[in-house]
């Protein structure tokens, strides 16, 4: 089985058809149809890349080498997830971070305004 017919596999277990899994992937419907269906173009790395982003249940030795599982052990999986969970957490609190910041410049400018109407009184 070649890196084609691995990626039809992929479209079949998602139900999906060439230009659903195009969108999915935010690639151009004639680029997915060029490989899968015309087989004139083989996938280059970018595309690899999208495919196992978008679809992280596949696991990359048997997208690109057709070796072991097309879906990743449950070890896998958990650890993707970990990792989603980890940028979320990361994700929050920076904006955390922000919100703080921007409290402090405010807390600053509304000291210095005080002060200065004090003096003006």
């Amino acid at each position: 089985m070649d890196v084609i017919e691995r990626i039809q596999k992929i479209i079949e277990h998602e139900k999906l058809s060439v230009s659903s899994f195009a969108r999915k992937m935010g690639v151009g419907d004639q680029t997915i149809r060029g490989i899968v269906v015309q087989k004139r173009n083989k996938p280059g790395f970018d595309l690899i890349v999208k495919m196992l982003q978008t679809f992280d249940w596949v696991s990359a030795e048997w997208l690109l080498l057709g070796q072991g599982s097309m879906e990743k052990d449950e070890n896998d999986v958990e650890n993707v997830e970990y990792k989603r969970s980890l940028e979320e957490l990361i994700s929050y609190l920076k904006e955390k971070d922000e919100k703080i910041e921007k409290l402090i410049e405010e807390k600053t400018e509304f000291r210095v305004l005080y002060e200065m109407s004090k003096k003006e009184l």
